[in-house]
């Protein structure tokens, strides 16, 4: 299983383009170590709306099987 924390930014519908994405690997991590990357993700969407998570993937071990999604916080 590979877990990474992403950052989705949620613009308004007016908005032009492509909303930016964060995706960090942090597997193998400590939860301190996570914290920290949360913390830089956090500062980098500063002043965006956005949807931080941490995404479960567990294609590596079974193509089939699904990821699993735990939302932080949404800004």
């Amino acid at each position: 299983m590979r877990v990474y924390v992403e950052a989705i930014e949620t613009p308004p519908p007016e908005a032009v383009g492509e909303p930016d994405f964060i995706r960090i690997d942090v597997t193998g991590l400590s939860e301190r170590e996570v914290q920290g990357v949360v913390s830089i993700v956090r500062e980098l969407m500063k002043g965006t709306s956005y949807i931080l998570q941490l995404h479960y993937c567990y294609h590596d071990e079974d193509p089939t099987k699904p990821c699993s999604i735990t939302v932080l916080e949404v800004v």
